[in-house]
């Protein structure tokens, strides 16, 4: 059997009861993807134009299949059909104001109208329905009211989903815009296949009408699942980008703990876990160097005298001063108590050594707030040098030694004065 031997009849309601399916399946769809789409109004809008326009076509079809098997000609057939029409009318405006909603939602981001408002755009869209219905003889008179409302809501989607902002261009949004324009040029070949259905002197060529029997239900079809693909990737761009900034926060903040548990909180330097797993000594890696150990040989005593709170001060003093004088490839590290590690790179222990002690001994005086007492700063200072980074364990242990060395070495004591504290770097 060729093709043209096919029942148009058979082609149009089958094109119409396809439709119906796919519009149905991507009811189903949508409504399963609206948990993803909780603070996204516009999704939930266009939700809803799927359901209204699975209710439309649902409508005629029932109205094309089921209606003559159940009414006899001649026994409120007519009322039925208009009823149907009606229902078939209302659910393809609705689905229309629904898509002109999310649309506008999309591209503002806000709030749905008031209800007052919604019930006047409702009501708009039962007013024209009704009209349309009453008014029409025929299905072609409707369909052609209908594709007014239908054009008009295409071409203004379309265009302002095709001309967002560069920076908020995807290919969600090019993919609905081109979608919706496509279907706006085929709704306008629509309108001029059915003019003559609203002005009989005017008459559509015969490739136009030839889109009404049967054909358009196929192209609406395949529009109709290309819109959908569209809105669907809008809203996984949506999620995407959603993702992509929760996965950027949480590398911010898994950062922030990295570096927080590297980092002494008392002194912001280094601390001795650093030391241990290699933080800060990339640049000691390639080269060879200086470990520069220093004790602060008083802390005790300040801690007695005025407090910890004022002991916590001089280390975080001490710290402040060594990191303003040394170099940015120098490292500061907190190794315990008031003990202190500087790792030189690319120096000698008698000029390392030297440098510490002379940003020491040139440090300002530490003024207590609560007092006119003034504390000088004070360490005892041991150095090693390394040639590889794999020596950095003895020659720690070498600086350490050498640290304590002098500070045995040192004969004169310091005790805690009233009014000032001097602290001097041990010779």
């Amino acid at each position: 059997m060729g093709i043209n031997s096919i029942n148009p009849r058979l082609l149009l309601n089958f094109g119409l009861f396809s439709q119906l399916v796919a519009a149905v399946l991507l009811v189903v769809l949508f409504l399963l993807l609206r948990r993803h789409a909780v603070r996204r109004p516009y999704f939930r809008a266009w939700s809803s134009a799927w359901v209204a326009l699975a209710i439309g076509l649902a409508a005629l079809t029932l109205r094309y299949n089921l209606l003559p098997l159940l009414t006899v000609e001649g026994t409120g057939t007519d009322w039925w059909a208009k009823g149907s029409n009606f229902v078939y009318q209302f659910g393809k405006l609705a689905f229309a104001l629904l898509l002109l909603h999310g649309t506008l939602l999309y591209l503002k981001g806000v709030a749905h109208p008031p209800l007052s408002v919604m019930r006047w755009l409702w009501a708009g869209v039962g007013a024209v329905a009704l009209a349309s219905v009453v008014a029409s003889s025929n299905l072609q008179s409707i369909l052609f009211w209908q594709g007014l409302c239908n054009l008009l809501v295409f071409v203004f989607c379309a265009v302002a989903m095709l001309t967002l902002p560069k920076s908020r261009r995807s290919l969600g949004t090019r993919t609905t815009g081109s979608v919706l324009a496509a279907t706006s040029l085929l709704w306008l070949a629509y309108l001029l296949a059915l003019v003559n259905a609203v002005v009989p002197g005017i008459h559509a060529t015969a490739n136009l009408g030839a889109l009404l029997n049967g054909p358009n239900n196929y192209l609406d079809l395949i529009l109709d699942m290309l819109l959908a693909f569209g809105m669907v990737l809008v809203l996984f761009e949506d999620l995407r980008r959603e993702i992509d900034t929760a996965h950027r926060e949480l590398h911010v903040a898994h950062e922030q703990l990295l570096r927080e548990s590297y980092v002494d909180a008392l002194t912001g330097a280094y601390n001795r876990r650093a030391f241990s797993e290699g933080t800060g000594l990339e640049d000691a890696k390639g080269s060879f160097g200086v470990l520069v150990a220093l004790d602060v040989d008083n802390l005790k005593d300040v801690n007695d005298a005025y407090g910890h709170k004022h002991g916590d001060a001089l280390l975080r003093h001490l710290s402040s001063v060594l990191r303003a004088g040394l170099r940015p490839s120098d490292k500061l590290y907190r190794m315990g108590g008031d003990e202190f590690l500087v790792v030189m790179p690319r120096a000698v222990v008698s000029t390392a050594a030297a440098r510490i002690r002379e940003i020491i001994a040139n440090a300002p005086s530490l003024r207590l707030a609560d007092s006119d007492t003034s504390l000088e700063l004070r360490a005892s200072v041991g150095a090693a040098e390394f040639t590889s980074i794999e020596q950095l364990d003895i020659t720690l242990h070498a600086a350490d030694r050498s640290m304590y060395d002098q500070k045995r070495a040192s004969h004169q004591q310091h005790p805690v004065l009233p009014g000032a504290v001097r602290l001097e770097n041990g010779h």
